[in-house]
């Protein structure tokens, strides 16, 4: 059996990071957006999801490159100023949560958790894991299974300092192979990364707003990815445990039903838990014509089991969930 983890923004979160929801308030409080008046104002059209502003601004630029070109270098300067807000927050914290005058056993650690999988694949484009796990932490765990870990298809640019290759401080590029060793564990980034370019340093490798299926095909790298978690969730007796992903990327989506039907069970945390199926129905189970959504029938079908309580908590604390969590990724 292998175990497979998909984070998605809510992982980010129980770090002060915000979901999709929240970009909106951090996106009208930056000030150069603050100074652009018909920015504000498509924002606050698109207040519910920043991302359909971004969609927008994106299609205008595909129809008139010249014209449209700085409004999109705007977002975008926007957006990164953000993910550079997060990456100072992250590492003013302690990844691990502490009860006060207690020590917590050794097994509740995130570290601990994160080293259980034999793939982690990410839809994050934040340096959270780079910072907490990969740089600090990766090789204190009591998991020696892995003797390292890897980005396959990437190379860090930059010289190694006293503590080893940080992979948080460095600048990576697609200029690797995609070789994975036997005790290796790979990290995926399935958007890209803020800290990622392309290898003539032209652009940024970083996915957001609307296309994303041919935006990914644009950059080899990631499309290889997008097969890699295609073939990892499809393989026989794979178990998937999902953090913090609302299911609302259709190219991700579309994966995992083809993994259901071939036997992908999933074990879900997010607010919604499993209601993030039944809620997809375009109208609501009283409402005549009611019926269940494409969506509702795969997740039901790959659904072990989902948890509301937040991860954080859900490692910490005592409750029927931790338990059916370990049930699960032990296999039982």
């Amino acid at each position: 059996m292998q175990n497979i983890l998909l984070l998605g923004a809510g992982f980010s979160k129980n770090w002060g990071a915000p979901v999709a929801s929240e970009f909106f308030t951090a996106l009208i409080a930056d000030e150069e957006v603050q100074r652009n008046q018909p920015m504000l104002d498509l924002l606050w059209r698109n207040r519910k999801n920043f991302e359909d502003a971004l969609a927008h601004v994106q299609q205008n630029y595909r129809q008139n490159m010249q014209t449209n070109r700085e409004p999109l270098l705007l977002f975008l300067r926007a957006m990164l100023r953000i993910f550079d807000r997060m990456t100072a927050i992250f590492k003013k914290q302690d990844f691990e949560v502490w009860q006060q005058g207690l020590t917590v056993d050794r097994s509740r650690h995130v570290v601990e958790f994160l080293a259980k999988f034999d793939a982690i694949f990410t839809l994050n484009q934040d340096l959270l894991l780079e910072i907490h796990y990969f740089d600090k932490h990766h090789n204190t765990s009591t998991n020696r299974r892995w003797g390292s870990n890897a980005l396959p298809g990437m190379t860090p640019v930059g010289q190694e300092t006293e503590q080893g290759r940080p992979w948080s401080s460095r600048i990576w590029k697609p200029e690797g192979d995609f070789n994975i060793s036997i005790n290796v564990q790979p990290y995926f980034k399935l958007h890209g990364s803020r800290n990622w370019r392309t290898s003539d340093n032209a652009e940024d490798i970083i996915i957001m707003g609307g296309g994303k299926d041919a935006a990914i095909r644009q950059f080899p790298v990631l499309q290889r990815y997008q097969e890699l978690f295609a073939d990892y969730v499809k393989r026989s007796d794979t178990r998937l445990t999902v953090i913090g992903y609302g299911f609302g990327d259709g190219h991700i989506n579309e994966v995992l039903k083809d993994a259901v039907g071939s036997g992908l069970k999933m074990y879900v945390i997010d607010p919604r838990g499993a209601a993030i199926g039944y809620e997809s129905r375009p109208v609501k189970e009283w409402q005549i014509g009611s019926g269940p959504s494409e969506l509702e029938i795969w997740f039901q079908k790959g659904l072990y089991s989902a948890s509301i309580i937040p991860f954080r908590h859900l490692l910490l604390d005592e409750s029927v969930d931790r338990e059916v969590l370990a049930d699960f990724l032990s296999g039982t």
